[in-house]
């Protein structure tokens, strides 16, 4: 009896130890799926960080090639434009001015032609009577662009100067445009013989250039030395009225003071009339003096001024050094009307 109850025992402590055993098991085995299952998680949510930071990457280095491309094809497309805009700047201002060479133009043989300083304008200047002379001068200035084409309504500044005696003249230059590029300069005065220089402004459309031309030697009435010890023309008319060259003006004079001596400064009265009698009064008048067989001019510069209404003017400092052939020019402009007049004298 005792001995069943003793295997009993042994049976349910056999029991205990397995159940304990299988449950010690059990508990180890859950703890290492826990383990598992929770490590296999850490990992995944790794990797899925990792792709996404891969995703994110990729995203940036496409965003940014796109970018690129972009800023790349936007400068690219900027510079095509600015290069299209500068050239057909270019062309049109070329197709304004010309073929965009920069060239001097030429109309006439005996001109005088400058390229203004910044290559702007190109200039030719046309004397008339072929020189500059002491007294009053007109002149033709021609202005075309540089690379070709007239220059019509611009604003044309003409300054005799003389660079020697470091001054210019008391009287402006009328300046008046003829047209296609052309514009006449009237009352050019030259004071004196000597060096002088035409400085040329040129100005339109906000942009402004300047030239010089040069003239070394202007002489009086404008004779060359080839003419020393040249007779007088035997049908020399010295006449004291005469109508100036193109029939503006009837002039008279008359030397103040009875004959004319040499080596002594006297004075002549003047009488101007237009051509229908009428007293010309206020006008711009200057006297050239010349000697045609020795090539020199008066040794004085003659001052004309008015003498009330009436067309009377004086003129002081006339003085002839030599007997001989003298020739004195007279030069009257008005209103724009420029005329001129030339006495001859036989100096005893």
């Amino acid at each position: 009896m005792l001995e069943g109850i003793f295997d009993k025992i042994k049976r349910e402590e056999v029991m205990k130890k397995i159940l304990l055993i299988v449950g010690v098991l059990f508990f180890l085995l859950a703890g290492c799926a826990a383990k598992e299952e929770e490590t296999t998680g850490w990992y995944e949510n790794f990797k899925k960080q990792q792709q996404m930071q891969e995703m994110e990457a990729g995203q940036m280095q496409e965003m940014a090639a796109e970018q690129g491309h972009m800023e790349a094809g936007q400068m690219q497309e900027m510079a095509a434009e600015h290069s299209h805009g500068e050239a057909g700047q270019m062309q049109e201002m070329a197709a304004e001015h010309g073929h965009g060479e920069v060239k001097v133009t030429k109309h006439f043989d005996e001109s005088l032609t400058k390229l203004t300083d910044n290559n702007l304008y190109s200039l030719e200047l046309v004397v008339p009577d072929k020189y500059l002379k002491m007294g009053v001068n007109t002149v033709e200035i021609i202005v075309h662009h540089a690379t070709g084409g007239d220059v019509p309504q611009a604003e044309l500044t003409v300054t005799p100067w003389m660079p020697s005696m470091g001054h210019g003249v008391m009287q402006k230059p009328v300046i008046t445009e003829r047209g296609g590029g052309l514009y006449s300069v009237d009352n050019v005065v030259l004071s004196m013989t000597g060096h002088w220089q035409l400085q040329v402004k040129v100005a339109k459309d906000d942009k402004e250039d300047a030239a010089v031309f040069d003239f070394p030697e202007v002489k009086a009435m404008g004779h060359q030395h080839a003419m020393m010890h040249a007779p007088p023309p035997e049908d020399l008319d010295f006449s004291t009225m005469k109508m100036t060259a193109n029939e503006a003006f009837h002039v008279t004079y008359q030397s103040i003071g009875g004959q004319i001596r040499i080596n002594r400064i006297h004075s002549w009265e003047l009488t101007i009339k237009d051509a229908a009698g009428e007293p010309v009064n206020d006008a711009t008048v200057t006297v050239v003096g010349d000697m045609p067989e020795h090539g020199h001019g008066l040794p004085t510069e003659p001052e004309v001024s008015t003498m009330g209404v009436g067309g009377f003017y004086r003129i002081d400092g006339m003085k002839f050094t030599m007997p001989g052939w003298w020739v004195v020019t007279i030069s009257i402009m008005i209103n724009g009307v420029h005329d001129s007049v030339s006495f001859n004298l036989n100096i005893l």
